[in-house]
């Protein structure tokens, strides 16, 4: 997807706010929207990769940049931070809520801090982000969008996945909701689902597999393949494909629903 597909999945002229900015997928989501033409808001808690990652957009894409810092898991860093953009660089057209941890334990294992932690990033976060950004839309009328980085296991539990997928569960609801309440004032609020894509951490569990099971990681890579309708993993560029189109005029009639980026997973 790119200019030439059409000026409905544009984003010219338009600010956007992707938080988890600096992650495998927050980067491709901001590519995506510089190709677009969007000025970025890169948020993110650390300040120097956050900031460097501000530059790295503008020198490759020539766009206007903006570094936040900002820890979504503390509403009064939220609400700051948001003052803070909007006086300096404007109110936001399109907020990606893509902060997100994880944290793999059994239900008999996952103690509570661990869950109250997962949920307060990834599922509290993202709604206080939405709400804060939200606000300042309405008080601008300004007719936006929000898009929320759920997952696959948002849609299908799994084990070891007690926390994170309660919390992804819970952004479809509150992307639902949210698509209600919001729409009179013109911001349409989805999700993306992300299956398994291409990154370290696929690499790391294929290793961790044929180590169990005394095979090779490419034995491990072959047969978790086979189960993808596609035939292969995803690339995080397929993923940020589906958060520029919810933030784009492409979508202009299209709210309250996920989108998942699976490659036929769920239908294998």
């Amino acid at each position: 997807m790119n200019g030439t597909h059409g000026d409905e999945y544009m984003l010219t002229g338009r600010t956007a706010i992707v938080t988890g900015a600096t992650g495998l997928i927050g980067r491709a989501i901001c590519r995506e929207f510089a190709r677009a033409g969007s000025r970025i808001v890169v948020s993110d808690i650390d300040e120097l990769t956050c900031s460097a990652f501000a530059q790295e957009l503008y020198d490759e894409f020539g766009i206007d940049t903006a570094p936040l810092i900002m820890d979504v898991a503390d509403p009064t860093s939220v609400e700051a931070a948001a003052g803070r953009i909007t006086a300096e660089f404007g109110v936001c057209d399109a907020v990606v809520a893509n902060a997100g941890i994880l944290a793999l334990k059994p239900v008999l294992d996952m103690d509570s801090a661990t869950w109250d932690a997962v949920i307060r990033v990834n599922l509290t976060g993202a709604f206080t982000t939405a709400r804060v950004f939200a606000a300042e839309m309405v008080r601008a009328d300004r007719r936006g969008t929000m898009v929320f980085s759920s997952s696959l296991f948002g849609v299908r539990g799994g084990a070891g996945n007690a926390a994170y997928s309660a919390s992804k569960f819970g952004l479809i609801g509150l992307s639902q909701s949210m698509a209600a309440d919001l729409a009179p004032h013109g911001i349409r609020v989805n999700a993306v689902c992300p299956g398994q894509i291409e990154s370290t951490m696929m690499t790391a569990l294929f290793e961790t597999r044929a180590s169990e099971n005394k095979t090779t990681p490419i034995d491990e890579s072959d047969a978790f393949i086979r189960r993808i309708p596609l035939g292969k993993l995803g690339s995080v560029e397929d993923v940020a494909r589906a958060y520029r189109y919810f933030s784009s005029d492409a979508s202009g009639y299209i709210t309250g629903q996920h989108l998942i980026v699976d490659g036929g997973w769920q239908v294998g």
